[in-house]
């Protein structure tokens, strides 16, 4: 097993977006702010990333016929924003988060946008991770102990195409080992790493 390094392009972010990823954006980011100045106790794990380029990168993605499939899983969706934008484009689509408040803030996202996504509450990390305790050492920000919470999905890592996270700095190096031990050879995993924009690999 071993990850391929997908090359995104350079003017990435020139790619164009449809009005309803951009109302969808906008929404979001609306929400994003009344929740954060409204939320008690606040969530700090919770920070929003750049909505519009993940967007493009979903655009580039399927126009360039890089997955497998159509499925799409958001890894600790907050918002559940990109997920959303990954209905929007026709995926099947979902998003799994541990905090219960942003479970229903993004259930009630895609009902207002009558979008099909599906949330669930638990962690990302599946059961049976190999070297799953060595493996979070040091990850402050992710839950590995929770039920397994893709038998409420129905569906398990190995039938998604695409995955997409948001790592705090330092802590990409557990997400990749978890896609590289769960996802089936060809799936994708696409990571906003900050300043560094948007990452993409291919499990091979």
């Amino acid at each position: 097993m071993a990850l391929e390094q997908i090359n995104l392009p350079d003017d990435l972010s020139t790619i164009s977006q449809t009005a309803t990823s951009l109302q969808l954006i906008k929404l979001a980011d609306n929400r994003s702010d009344i929740f954060v100045k409204s939320s008690q106790p606040a969530i700090h794990n919770y920070v929003p990333c750049d909505f519009h380029l993940v967007d493009q990168a979903l655009t580039w993605i399927l126009d360039n016929y890089l997955l497998t499939g159509n499925r799409f899983c958001e890894l600790g969706s907050g918002m559940g924003v990109a997920a959303l934008l990954a209905s929007n484009h026709r995926m099947e689509s979902v998003g799994i988060e541990i905090e219960p408040t942003l479970v229903e803030e993004s259930c009630l996202l895609a009902r207002e946008l009558v979008l099909p996504t599906r949330f669930y509450c638990g962690s990302f990390v599946p059961r049976n991770v190999a070297n799953i305790l060595e493996l979070s050492q040091g990850i402050e920000h992710v839950v590995t102990d929770e039920g397994d919470v893709y038998d409420d999905i129905g569906l398990a890592p190995s039938e998604f195409d695409l995955f997409f996270a948001f790592p705090w700095p330092g802590e990409h190096h557990f997400f990749e080992s978890i896609f590289q031990q769960c996802a089936a050879d060809g799936a994708c995993l696409l990571t906003y790493q900050g300043r560094d924009g948007l990452n993409l690999v291919r499990k091979i």
